[in-house]
């Protein structure tokens, strides 16, 4: 008799919970996650302007992208013995998206790029390179196949993983040499634009990770001063971060100056920490400043159209912000480095007042 239940407990039950699992959880579902949090109204400038920057929410962390587990879940575990591993936030920075539900975030202080599937309500981790563990993941953007990059400060290196999170090699490996990787942006045609702060220039690969060289052009207009982030628009014009020249820069593709968004101060307009920089579908440059705890949105003369945010820990307030990237759908993802989460927001264009 106790080996006929040593023999249900070691064999039966395992297979019940798959069936059970398969015939029960797959037709429940899970809801995506929503991107707008109904409890808030917040938008920018405020009424009686029309609005055109909306709150939708905040991700703190894996705990409120990964469903609650139901009885079965818990009882899947118990038997199994697989946990479900939470890493909270502690200092995000670079943040960027797929186009799709995909989303990762990259965590200085915790050493791992969060990854989050909003949709099916996932959570994964990247941490180990074919060379050991990530110890300052700052940048992260997806290359035109889906692949996951992540510059390492500390490392000195630019890794690929896949969708999955597995590891798959290292960017210019053996051709380039990093100091200090950073910001990273990929552009229409697959291209990869690389920060290299302390080179105070970017590297430029194609879409199969051949090296094509330094980026600007020599000679083009001032020379960046530790350059931190890096995006591209739809027209393939590259936005560069000039930290100690208070700026963001725009280049055409092939690397020549066009003009300067923003300068030293203390008012509207101007920087005293420029970190993140993004576009969204109006071609409108959305810059980052730590300092002043918000981000300012310019057209592309130049002015200054609005700016969102202030200190604090509340909805739409930062605590040292750092990175941002704009999706297909002008949602806005800005990493609120201190306060150790992400804010969602949308940008209201034509027809989505």
């Amino acid at each position: 008799m106790k080996a006929v239940l040593r023999l249900w407990s070691r064999r039966i039950i395992p297979w019940l919970l798959v069936v059970l699992c398969l015939s029960g959880c797959a037709g429940l579902g899970v809801e995506p996650l929503p991107l707008r949090d109904p409890s808030v109204d917040l938008a920018w400038p405020p009424p009686p302007n029309q609005p055109r920057v909306r709150f939708l929410r905040e991700i703190a962390g894996p705990g409120q992208i990964v469903p609650q587990q139901g009885r079965l879940g818990q009882l899947w575990q118990m038997v199994t013995g697989e946990e479900r591993v939470s890493i909270p936030f502690l200092t995000p920075y670079g943040i960027a998206g797929d186009g799709g539900s995909f989303l990762c975030a990259a965590d200085s202080s915790a050493r791992v790029v969060q990854c989050y599937d909003l949709n099916r309500r996932e959570v994964h981790y990247l941490y180990q390179t074919g060379g050991g563990p990530l110890a300052s993941p700052v940048g992260v953007a997806f290359d035109a196949d889906g692949n996951v990059l992540v510059s390492d400060s500390v490392n000195a290196g630019v890794y690929v993983f896949s969708p999955q999170g597995q590891y798959l090699r290292q960017l210019g490996e053996g051709e380039v040499t990093f100091q200090r990787p950073a910001g990273i942006a990929v552009a229409g045609n697959g291209d990869v634009y690389v920060v290299d702060v302390l080179a105070h220039k970017l590297k430029r690969f194609d879409r199969r990770g051949r090296y094509l060289g330094d980026f600007p052009r020599e000679g083009s207009g001032e020379p960046l001063s530790l350059p931190s982030n890096v995006a591209v628009d739809r027209a393939g014009d590259v936005y560069i971060t000039d930290s100690m020249n208070f700026t963001v820069k725009k280049y055409d593709r092939d690397g020549n100056y066009l003009r300067s968004f923003g300068e030293i101060g203390d008012g509207p307009g101007s920087f005293a920490r420029p970190r993140g920089v993004a576009v969204d579908s109006d071609l409108h440059v959305y810059v980052v400043d730590a300092t002043f705890d918000n981000f300012q949105i310019f057209d592309q003369d130049g002015k200054l159209l609005l700016f969102v945010g202030k200190h604090g820990r509340g909805p739409g307030e930062f605590y040292l912000p750092s990175g941002i990237y704009i999706d297909k759908q002008d949602r806005i993802f800005v990493a609120d480095t201190f306060n150790k989460r992400i804010l969602i927001f949308e940008y209201l264009g034509q027809g989505k007042q």
